[in-house]
């Protein structure tokens, strides 16, 4: 982005209060943060159904047994994936209108469970040049078949998906998440220097006590203290 581009893009960003995110953003975001409380990467899923209703939640347990999860301390314990198996077939029998909500957009691993669940609709905050996957679609005759939708990145949400992210990789020193960040920082580079910065100050070394809505309100005054800079 250029300076302009960037100016606009966070002025906007500035100006939306976390009650006006949708309720099903919030609780997305809710899930996301418990699993960083908990000490695993903080990205969250949830699924909806037709009517609105909260089928599901998932978080990202790779790295710890989170609670009330399906997998969890396994290389396949995404979000996603655990949002996607709380699933029952013999209840929900027609899952194609329901809609599958993510932090992070979904790797080849997420994408393929959503792809072969039966939800048809996709949601994701934030984009991920390294491991997102929702390019997928179309690649063979079996991901052309179904006629999903995909909405994402989701303004004024993708940065607190990827100071999230990044802030978790940094604080444990994840050497595999560095490819990742590189990238990230192509479309998100202020939050990547907010994310290190946030480290280097541990600014959430005690998330029980923080809210996901406390976090976000105190990155929106760090953008704009960059903002007014």
């Amino acid at each position: 982005m250029v300076i302009e581009e960037i100016y606009i893009y966070f002025f906007g960003v500035i100006r939306i209060n976390w009650s006006e995110f949708t309720n099903e953003w919030k609780e997305c975001f809710q899930a996301a943060w418990e699993s960083f409380q908990e000490g695993s990467r903080p990205v969250g899923a949830i699924v909806i159904d037709d009517k609105g209703n909260l089928i599901s939640t998932g978080k990202s347990a790779t790295f710890r047994q989170l609670s009330d999860m399906v997998i969890s301390n396994n290389e396949l314990a995404h979000a996603e994936v655990n949002a996607l198996l709380k699933l029952d077939n013999r209840i929900h029998k027609n899952v194609n209108s329901y809609v599958l909500y993510s932090t992070l957009e979904p790797c080849p691993l997420c994408f393929s469970a959503f792809y072969m669940s039966g939800i048809r609709n996709l949601k994701y905050a934030a984009k991920d040049k390294y491991g997102g996957s929702t390019n997928l679609r179309g690649t063979t005759p079996y991901l052309n078949k179904k006629p999903i939708v995909i909405e994402g990145p989701i303004k004024y949400l993708e940065q607190l998906s990827i100071l999230l992210t990044v802030y978790f990789d940094l604080s444990i020193n994840y050497e595999k998440g560095k490819p990742v960040h590189e990238l990230m920082s192509e479309d998100y580079p202020l939050i990547i220097e907010i994310a290190k910065e946030w480290v280097a100050s541990a600014k959430l070394k005690n998330p029980q006590s923080l809210k996901i809505e406390d976090v976000y309100n105190m990155l929106i005054k760090d953008l704009q203290k960059v903002i007014s800079a």
